[in-house]
């Protein structure tokens, strides 16, 4: 059983950080979620220093089955599938999917 958590940038997920009793990993997302922060930022207004920080946060630790390198390396490769660009720049969803199936915001 591992714990994990996803970083966000408002409602855009970017990094995975998994950890069990073997020690800690963390994943960051395809450079195509990078590309979304920088241009939902842009259209958001959230583009001075003080406004993009204060969008970064970790969601709260969640438990899975596995160890935490195979935890982190699936929660990336859900994450990915789950959310298409469009997605991505419609700004925070009131309905995010179930768990293990994208975005647990």
């Amino acid at each position: 059983m591992a714990k994990y958590q996803v970083m966000y940038w408002k409602h855009i997920p970017a990094q995975i950080k998994a950890w069990d009793q073997s020690g800690e990993v963390k994943r960051m997302l395809p450079d195509r979620f990078q590309a979304a922060i920088d241009a939902y930022a842009m259209k958001d207004g959230s583009t001075d220093m003080d406004a993009y920080l204060e969008a970064w946060r970790w969601d709260e630790p969640k438990e899975r089955p596995g160890a935490a390198n195979e935890v982190a390396t699936a929660l990336v490769h859900e994450l990915d599938a789950a959310n298409p660009r469009s997605r991505l720049m419609q700004g925070p969803h009131p309905d995010p999917p179930p768990e293990g199936e994208g975005v647990t915001n």
